[in-house]
């Protein structure tokens, strides 16, 4: 298994693939962050810009529409029935150390990996765990991609070692 993950990491997309993983990681990190200030600072907003969603594809044809419509509008429901205290304080610090996570892989400070591989390996546990007690599509996604991330991130990881 070690020779195939080797031999991966030596194709000339490998580093592209990684920067993207990284890239996407980031991107999720931010939304997580902007997401976290826009519920403190305006909890009302999400759920105005929710049901608008939830409206607008439940009113077009087609039953992916339909589907799409009914989901936000649960995780509208969702929202509001839980305490957005603690929803805000996960995304605000969720989003936080992925950004911070990213900066330190993208300019590939090589004492930052085993801290970040640590922290991705928590964040799926977590995943894995929700996806146990509540089973979505979405979610199974999300802990797909982040087990291809780790082994990106474990893999430049073993490569700036043997540079260094």
């Amino acid at each position: 298994m070690k020779e195939f993950g080797t031999k991966l990491r030596e194709k000339p997309w490998f580093e592209t693939v990684y920067k993207v993983g990284v890239g996407i990681k980031g991107f999720d990190g931010l939304v997580e962050f902007i997401t976290g200030i826009a519920l403190l600072i305006s909890p009302s907003l999400v759920h105005t810009i929710l049901s608008a969603v939830a409206i607008e594809a439940g009113e077009r044809h087609g039953s992916v529409l339909h589907f799409i419509g009914d989901y936000i509008a649960r995780v509208d429901s969702d929202l509001t029935k839980s305490g957005l205290g603690f929803l805000i304080l996960f995304l605000i610090t969720h989003g936080l150390v992925k950004l911070v996570l990213v900066y330190c892989l993208l300019k590939e400070i090589v004492k930052a990996y085993p801290v970040a591989l640590a922290i991705l390996v928590l964040f799926l546990i977590y995943q894995a765990y929700i996806f146990i007690i509540q089973p979505s599509i979405g979610m199974g996604l999300f802990t797909v991609l982040d087990v291809i991330i780790i082994w990106l991130v474990w893999g430049e990881y073993q490569d700036l070692r043997a540079k260094k």
